[in-house]
């Protein structure tokens, strides 16, 4: 099964993508295109508003003891004389975007000429769900929001442990497998041959 469609080679000479996010809010999906500035109108005629000031962090795993999580944010400079977003943003509440998808696309490009005119719709390749909103402060104006979601694997976590021995395995399994009696314990001792 092929990620991109046949009429797409993403190994031909001059291939482009563009990281784009949709947040499905309670007023609408919102719609962004990370780190690139402009307005792009995907083949569906719908608009990504970009900057260069959106971030997007890694994708994290539940793994050594790691809260799997993301975050998607955006930089600014808050003008004095204008209203205050954060305060705006604050008035939503943190129930406004909890347990909402975030999906994440990737917009395949042949080339810059298809910017202003892409052939294909953009892939959805992650949808995460949206957990909290959040804001840095740094120095007088500078801002950032930001918007965390959880990671695939956040239920791993919170699995149930199977120990692997014979019971552990019949449970896992649905049937009893006596091979896992030789399994080697940290008490295995070897045995020297003499002839």
């Amino acid at each position: 099964m092929r990620f991109f469609p046949e009429s797409f080679n993403p190994r031909d000479p001059v291939v482009w993508g563009l990281d784009l996010v949709a947040l499905d809010t309670p007023d609408g999906i919102a719609r962004f295109m990370i780190g690139t500035d402009g307005v792009f109108t995907d083949s569906l005629g719908r608009p990504w508003y970009g900057s260069q000031l959106l971030t997007l962090s890694g994708m994290e795993s539940a793994i050594n003891g790691v809260a799997p999580a993301g975050k998607v944010g955006m930089a600014f400079l808050q003008d004095p004389d204008g209203p205050n977003v954060i305060e705006s943003l604050k008035e939503y509440g943190a129930a406004y975007l909890d347990g909402r998808p975030i999906d994440f696309f990737v917009q395949p490009l042949a080339g810059p000429h298809e910017f202003s005119a892409p052939r294909l719709a953009p892939r959805q390749w992650a949808r995460r769900t949206m957990r909290t909103m959040g804001k840095t402060l740094t120095g007088p104006l500078q801002r950032e929001i930001w918007v965390g979601f959880e990671a695939y694997s956040e239920k791993r976590r919170t699995a149930r442990r199977i120990a692997m021995n014979t019971e552990g395995h019949a449970e896992l399994i649905g049937e009893s497998n006596p091979s896992l009696e030789f399994l080697p314990t940290s008490e295995f001792k070897g045995t020297v041959w003499n002839d």
